[in-house]
């Protein structure tokens, strides 16, 4: 068998933590340790969250009641060359359109991922920016992006779709995940990433089945 080396390895994952930031109308995440050394000879915590809460994946059941869930998803999908693109400029809570998209196009193939960088990532906390004005897909840029053939888009945001209104949150969701797309939401992206060049991606979320999304650790790598 011929041996690979990874060369280096890239956190795209928010922290988790008690009362993290996340979407507004569910419940805060709720952390707690249970368990001590000083009296059970071990420490253990209890979580209750979610399943939408930090970075994680969003799969057809989500939106759609006969979709495919967490387990009915082939692990293959979960991974694969992704491609970053800059769109740091765009302005919060504007659409991310397909003439946004358009100079990336040329440079995506059947089978990426494409990981959408609004500079979103590096604000996450508790103020309105991060928490309802992102920039998001809109329709027209989730159709060029399954006409492509992508594997699943990623965006460093709370959500791929917009705040405030289902005709900015509803048509990208819909369009991806009827079109056998993923997505790969709450990301945090490093600097030296965005290089124009491909590295593979990795984000298995746990498994959890009955689920139309759940907690995943994203990660891109490159080879030596």
């Amino acid at each position: 068998m011929n041996s690979v080396t990874i060369k280096k390895i890239y956190d795209l994952s928010q922290p988790l933590f008690h009362n993290c930031p996340g979407w507004v109308e569910y419940p805060s995440t709720h952390i707690t340790r249970d368990y001590h050394i000083s009296v059970n000879g071990f420490n253990a915590e209890m979580m209750h969250m979610n399943t939408h809460t930090g970075t994680h994946l969003d799969v057809p059941f989500h939106f759609y009641e006969n979709g495919d869930t967490i387990e009915k998803v082939p692990l293959e999908s979960f991974m694969g060359p992704g491609l970053f693109c800059d769109l740091r400029h765009k302005e919060p809570d504007t659409p991310i359109t397909a003439e946004d998209l358009a100079p990336f196009l040329p440079l995506i193939e059947r089978g990426d991922w494409v990981i959408l960088n609004t500079g979103m990532g590096k604000k996450r906390g508790f103020n309105k920016e991060y928490l309802m004005g992102w920039a998001y897909l809109d329709g027209s840029g989730a159709e060029g992006l399954i006409k492509a053939g992508i594997k699943g888009v990623g965006i460093d945001a709370l959500s791929i779709g917009g705040w405030g209104s289902p005709t900015k949150g509803r048509p990208c969701h819909e369009v991806l995940l009827s079109g056998n797309a993923y997505i790969l939401e709450d990301l945090l992206i490093p600097d030296e990433i965005m290089d124009g060049k491909k590295r593979m991606i990795s984000c298995f979320p746990l498994l959890m089945p009955g689920c139309g999304g759940a907690p995943a650790r994203a990660v891109a790598y490159e080879f030596a």
